[in-house]
């Protein structure tokens, strides 16, 4: 992902689409085999934009707080237990 496609998605906001545009995340399959990089790969081909999806009827934006967890922790924390 490059610098600008990831401030896109970041931008991005509920009024910029529309609910069934986005990709439930509850029907999202990730081989718990693979390796952490591997599985960031596979979310992220079936999710699109990363930091708004949806949970059934249901639209989320996924922020992180500057808490001293890096990004790259945070989503390997989400990866881990999905």
């Amino acid at each position: 992902m490059t610098a600008e496609e990831h401030r896109k998605f970041l931008e991005t906001d509920f009024s910029d689409v529309k609910l069934e545009e986005l990709t439930d995340i509850g029907k999202i399959r990730i081989d718990r085999k693979k390796s952490v990089e591997e599985k960031k790969r596979q979310y992220l081909k079936q999710v699109g934009n990363p930091y708004l999806v949806r949970v059934g009827d249901t639209m989320v934006k996924i922020r992180f707080a500057n808490s001293g967890v890096s990004f790259e922790e945070a989503f390997e924390n989400l990866l881990l237990m999905a």
